[in-house]
């Protein structure tokens, strides 16, 4: 564990009327006395008002909050310094902090030093980012009841239940001539654990979706709008019209905001017969958007009857499918063969399309009590059920009782990582590297 002081500002940058400079670590009342000379004491969880000094040098008035640890957010001491918001005035404190030996803190390390010291775990770490990083209503509803909720507690009650299966095992490694395991009742608990951990996904598994957004394709034949489309709903310029078939050659992809749910739009290229390597390579990356995709919008030409085969494949794979008729404003089209008619030039029945994406995606956008928000908690759990899945099987094939132990012990492990509790220092690396500095 590390606790070497470290710093940084912890709002935005940019001219404000106050800024925050966060410092934590051991040490840091003693290294900040000499740039807070005037402050005599410094009294827990009370805010004081002095000069921010290095030498004879005035920098600015602060105030100043010291939290000291284990009761502060990071566990360690910690110090929250307000200055006016000029960023000469910041970067020439954080200099002066440098040079009495703190550094610059990375990506999240607040939080992760926050988890390191037993103050929260990883889920309510990620809880706590996704607060801060929400983009829409729906996605900041789902950072919320996950913050407030108690997946931590839902998690650590379905490994108990794991070690005290994995122990009646272990009994019998331990001691073979003595005890032997009541397999039928095990095998009956790990399959009532695993169906229990089963429903528990998919009932709270949504929140995946809603915070990183429905990923949803615009489809189509070439030369049917799909790029006028994405930049009618984003309300801006953001892929390249042209008359000229095969413009698109890659996908795009942009986060779009309908009713308060995130939706990650792509333009996919035109799909027909490639005339050329390139755009045989963005057709191919069409159909893989279209397979990845929870919500397909499939643009048609109604004056193109040959059109209908592509929406005949897409009903063939189960598809959330969403039928748009384009061009309205060239000519009159009939709405009864189509889920809705629009004009991407115009702006005609966007409105209508927006109503219909939420719709099609209302049972992936339903959230409970209970939130999975990131794919790394979602996989962890599934992980885990394939253990348990294992374990029931090799009890049904009479294999080995230290092979069924191994599958309990490592279902086990991975709610451990989960929650955080047994994690390796390279995986804590890539999660808090998504977070902002200062938190």
């Amino acid at each position: 564990m590390f606790n070497d002081p470290i710093c940084s500002l912890s709002t935005p940058r940019g001219l404000s009327a106050t800024a925050v400079i966060r410092c934590s670590g051991k040490g840091i009342v003693s290294r900040t006395s000499h740039l807070l000379p005037d402050l005599k004491t410094l009294k827990p969880r009370h805010a004081h008002l002095t000069s921010f000094m290095e030498g004879g040098r005035y920098i600015d008035e602060v105030v100043v909050v010291f939290f000291q640890g284990p009761a502060s957010y990071t566990g360690e001491d910690l110090l929250e310094l307000s200055f006016h918001g000029n960023p000469l005035i910041i970067e020439n404190a954080l200099e002066s902090l440098f040079r009495v030996g703190f550094r610059m803190a990375l990506p999240g390390e607040f939080t992760k030093r926050a988890v390191l010291n037993g103050k929260f775990d990883l889920v309510k770490a990620e809880a706590i980012n996704a607060l801060i990083a929400s983009k829409t209503e729906k996605s900041l509803e789902a950072a919320i009841k996950s913050f407030r909720g108690s997946l931590s507690e839902e998690v650590a009650s379905f490994r108990e239940r794991m070690v005290r299966l994995l122990a009646s095992v272990e009994v019998e490694l331990n001691y073979p001539d003595e005890i032997e395991t009541e397999y039928s009742s095990l095998y009956e608990d790990l399959v009532s654990l695993k169906k229990e951990m089963g429903e528990f996904i998919e009932k709270s598994r949504n929140g995946v979706v809603i915070s990183q957004g429905i990923k949803t394709a615009i489809v189509g034949e070439t030369n049917v709008g799909k790029s006028t489309l994405l930049n009618a709903l984003l309300k801006r310029d953001r892929a390249i019209v042209s008359e000229m078939p095969g413009t698109t050659r890659d996908t795009i992809e942009e986060d779009l905001n309908v009713g308060g749910v995130l939706f990650r739009v792509i333009d996919t290229a035109g799909i027909r017969q490639a005339e050329n390597e390139i755009e045989e390579l963005g057709i191919e990356r069409s159909l893989k958007a279209i397979e990845e995709a929870e919500l397909v919008i499939l643009l048609r030409d109604p004056h193109n009857p040959e059109s209908k085969d592509l929406e005949e494949e897409l009903r063939n794979k189960g598809k959330r499918l969403i039928v748009a008729a384009n061009k309205s404003d060239i000519r009159k089209v009939e709405q009864h063969h189509f889920d809705v008619v629009i004009s991407a030039r115009t702006g005609e029945g966007l409105k209508d399309l927006e109503k219909l994406m939420l719709k099609r995606t209302e049972e992936i956008t339903s959230i409970g009590d209970e939130v999975i928000i990131s794919a790394r908690q979602k996989q962890k759990l599934l992980d885990a059920v394939d253990y348990i899945a294992r374990s029931i099987e090799a009890i049904e094939e009479n294999i080995t009782v230290d092979v069924l132990s191994t599958m309990i012990e490592q279902a086990a492990r991975n709610l451990d990582e989960l929650l955080g509790t047994h994690i390796t220092e390279d995986v804590l690396e890539r999660i808090f590297s998504d977070f902002c500095v200062g938190k």
